[in-house]
């Protein structure tokens, strides 16, 4: 009885550690495998998170490459089938629509003439919001075409016509959405979905059970979960599901990922396993020694263990891996670090990363390293150039972490190098090729606006002069015999001068289109200015019979076309007995180099606003006589053209003390022309 009270007295303090020691470890484990759950878990989470910002970028994308198809292709006054079909069918669309400003179809894939030219708009939100130059993404709705249920996806572009919207659909039946759930969330057993507004699939990894399925009809319980919090757990048929939500932004979606705990957390269960097993042993041992043996040589193996699959990761990463003193010298390197710098491990070793910075990053990361060892921080992430021992620039991402002594002390930094030179190569590839397409657009909504411009001169200016020239010969040739002899020379005189009219326009509009092909050549001869001017002015006045003065030398020799010269003589003179007042005088002076040529009227003047405007085409004044008096407004835009394929120039400045002067400069000597040479005068 003495032996075992004695035995029992020298069992309580081990006995003490050991049921200490028992309950401490159970409570870490417990806590060490909540913790790991967790952390899993949140990846989860931040899985769906990304995959949530990535189908935002998908629509967005969609949107954009939309709306870059439709202004190219579809944007003229009146779009041909074959261009819709065509645009429609590069987004591989099962059904599309194109609608005018007021909402009314003008094209829809499949063809379906009865909703041709009704205002469907009315019955689609989406094409409501696009219709007000927002782009739209729509919930599951039936196509107006198809016949089936779709998401669609409507853009708005801006067209000489006004505005026109473009939207494509997509089935939710083998919808191309799902494509990207499996690849970007890649659990066993994971299912995803976008769910609309009102609870409608929009796309899932799961097969449809209806036509137009529901998340409550398809999985019911997660339907439940959600309404009370965006993540969490729940309970069906015996199972724990973890689940995660996240919205789309701009769109009317919601994507849902849920996954069973048990496959979530499938890759812990082992280790869950081997610590409680670890502990039963230890507490089998019931002894603070053995425990503490057993702990020790556990550690040893754990840190043998961690050591491996540090040294595996380390050698076999495809991410470059440095350890470095604080000095920046280079302690250890895998081989991906080798490849980046392009020189062997032995060749690295003990040299500092500095001598092998791009001259331009130079000092760089001096800050980052100091804060590091200041103990301000932890670590830091920059992006840098390296040189290679080729000389070839590395376009690098870095992340550095300053690993440090139980005093604090920094010891070595470890640091991840990413080669990114490819992804910013293709990065800055693809913004060139994106801006280039911005011009090319840009270049043809202004072919596209000077072609609008001549249509509506065509409809307007030209069509005025024709339609008086039809209307009076009609009237002349059912009533002849009864009109007076002067009616007749009155309504001949008018027809004649309505021709005249319509003959100016349709020679601006062949000069116009001249210039666009680069077809007006200059060719330029010596001749005697005053003589020429003479000349212009003489025409001008048999065929106008304004009276117009003349002020010029006997004889002023320059170089100019002579044809483009009378031209432009006659524009000027044209537009200031249209929109100035007598006397009109032309005056030819020597000025060093050059002879100028003065046409002055002395009406109002051009308005000042005007001015900057005075020679861009179809130009016209919002004010004072302009607004008064017919023009197309290309007179002094084919002025100004013609003067510069020629070498010559054309100015403006306000008469005194009122009126308007319009000067062009012939040089004496070979000009400069855009369109000509001296070798193209001799060949001349």
């Amino acid at each position: 009885m003495r032996g075992l009270r004695e035995w029992w007295r020298s069992a309580v303090v081990p006995l003490v550690v050991w049921l200490l020691l028992v309950v401490v470890g159970s409570g870490v484990l417990l806590w060490q495998q909540n913790d790991s759950r967790q952390a899993v878990a949140e990846r989860f989470e931040h899985g769906v998170g990304t995959l949530g910002d990535f189908m935002t970028g998908v629509a967005t994308e969609v949107l954009t490459r939309e709306k870059i198809q439709a202004q190219a292709s579809l944007a003229d006054p009146v779009v041909a089938a074959r261009d819709f079909e065509r645009a429609v069918a590069g987004f591989g669309y099962p059904s599309a629509l194109l609608l005018d400003s007021q909402g009314r179809v003008l094209h829809v894939s499949p063809a379906d003439p009865k909703i041709v030219g009704t205002d469907i708009a009315v019955r689609y939100a989406h094409l409501r919001e696009a219709l007000q130059g927002r782009p739209a993404v729509s919930g599951v709705v039936d196509s107006a075409a198809a016949q089936i249920p779709v998401v669609a996806f409507a853009v708005p572009f801006e067209t000489g016509q006004g505005r026109r919207v473009f939207s494509g659909a997509v089935p939710i039946r083998a919808s191309p959405l799902a494509t990207y759930f499996t690849s970007a969330l890649s659990l066993t057993g994971a299912r995803v979905q976008l769910v609309d507004t009102s609870g409608n699939i929009v796309a899932g990894t799961e097969a449809f059970t209806t036509s137009t399925p529901t998340l409550a009809e398809e999985d019911e319980p997660l339907a439940a979960a959600l309404t009370q919090d965006r993540e969490g757990r729940y309970l069906d048929e015996g199972h724990w599901w973890r689940y995660s939500s996240v919205a789309v932004k701009d769109t009317p979606w919601r994507l849902s990922a849920t996954v069973s705990e048990d496959v979530l957390f499938g890759q812990l269960h082992n280790t869950e396993y081997a610590g409680l097993a670890a502990l039963g042993g230890a507490a089998l041992v019931g002894l603070a020694v053995v425990v503490a043996v057993g702990r020790a040589r556990s550690s040893r193996r754990e840190l043998l263990l961690s050591e491996r699959r540090f040294r595996k990761v380390f050698e076999t990463s495809r991410i470059g891996m440095v350890l470095t003193d604080p000095q920046g010298r280079c302690l250890r390197l895998n081989p991906a670090s080798s490849q980046i710098f392009g020189l062997a491990e032995d060749d690295l070793l003990d040299k500092s990363l500095i001598d092998y910075t791009h001259p331009d990053d130079a000092g760089l990361t001096d800050g980052p390293v100091r804060d590091c060892v200041a103990g301000r921080t932890d670590g830091f992430d920059l992006d840098k150039r390296y040189l290679r021992a080729d000389g070839q620039v590395v376009e690098a991402s870095i992340t550095a972490a300053v690993i440090r002594d139980e005093e604090e002390r920094p010891l070595y930094f470890a640091t991840q190098i990413i080669d990114v030179t490819e992804r910013n190569t293709l990065e800055r590839e693809r913004a060139r090729a994106l801006a280039e397409l911005a011009d090319r657009a840009e270049q043809l909504q202004d072919a596209n606006t000077h072609l609008a411009d001549v249509m509506a001169m065509l409809s307007h200016d030209v069509r005025q002069p024709l339609a008086k020239i039809v209307g009076l010969g009609g009237l002349v040739v059912e009533e002849w015999a009864g009109l007076p002899e002067h009616t007749k020379v009155n309504y001949v005189q008018r027809m004649t001068a309505a021709g005249h009219r319509a003959n100016d326009l349709v020679t601006d509009i062949l000069m116009l289109a001249q210039f666009d092909a680069g077809a007006m050549m200059a060719r330029p001869v010596r001749l005697d200015v005053s003589h020429a001017v003479r000349e212009a002015v003489s025409a001008f006045h048999l065929s106008s019979g304004t009276p117009i003065s003349v002020i010029a030398p006997d004889e002023t020799t320059g170089l100019a076309d002579p044809g483009q010269l009378q031209l432009i003589l006659g524009n000027l003179m044209t537009n200031a007995s249209k929109y100035g007042r007598p006397p009109i005088v032309v005056t030819v002076a020597n000025t060093g180099e050059l002879v100028a040529i003065s046409v002055a009227d002395h009406g109002e003047g051009v308005p000042a606003e005007f001015v900057p405007h005075l020679f861009d085409r179809f130009a016209r004044a919002g004010s004072g006589v302009a607004t008064t008096t017919a023009g197309t407004g290309l007179g002094l835009y084919l002025v100004r053209q013609l003067a510069q394929a020629g070498g010559l120039d054309v100015s403006y400045e306000p008469n005194q003390p009122n009126g308007a002067v319009f000067t062009v400069t012939v040089p004496r000597t070979s000009p400069t022309s855009r369109m000509w040479d001296s070798e193209t005068v001799k060949a001349g």
